[in-house]
């Protein structure tokens, strides 16, 4: 009996430092002042982008205040205007999909930007804007080598009209 007590311990253990090796993403986009009427380009950016194997998610903003124009500046290996389904951004959302074709995982630096959004301003002086990951209606999903799957967590994303 005290073996299985002992097996029990040891196996939870290890399941509890699984959990707790792997840090979250962190995906951010930079905050922004701006003028009505200006064009806006803000940069997607990770932390602890740490041997990602794949990602995807969805990012939502108010289209009453931001017009998607483009996105640009990619920086990921084999991410490109492809894996973007751009085709409800007048309704206020993108959907994003990638992976590391070389299937290794892929590392970048914290802070280092993804890639870049830009929008149209469309709204008065002391409007607020939010662009904002979500799951609705492409499912975040993160994963490393092997497939384990690791949390999301997202900063920023604020665009202020001055």
């Amino acid at each position: 009996m005290m073996f299985r007590y002992l097996i029990a311990i040891v196996c939870l253990s290890f399941f509890s430092f699984a959990l707790h090796a792997q840090a979250p993403l962190i995906l951010g986009v930079y905050n922004k002042k701006v003028n009505p009427s200006e064009t806006v380009c803000v940069g997607v950016y990770g932390r602890s982008f740490d041997q990602i194997l794949s990602m995807q998610y969805t990012v939502a903003w108010n289209p009453n205040v931001l017009e998607f124009k483009e996105i640009k500046g990619f920086s990921l290996l084999g991410l490109n205007i492809n894996n973007f389904g751009l085709n409800k951004t007048k309704e206020g959302f993108f959907t994003f999909s990638w992976y590391d074709p070389q299937l290794r995982g892929v590392t970048k630096a914290d802070g280092e930007q993804l890639y870049e959004v830009c929008f149209q301003v469309n709204a008065p002086s002391g409007t607020k804007a939010q662009l904002q990951f979500t799951s609705n209606p492409t499912t975040i999903e993160v994963s490393m080598g092997r497939g384990v799957l690791i949390e999301l967590k997202t900063e920023g994303g604020k665009i202020e009209v001055r």
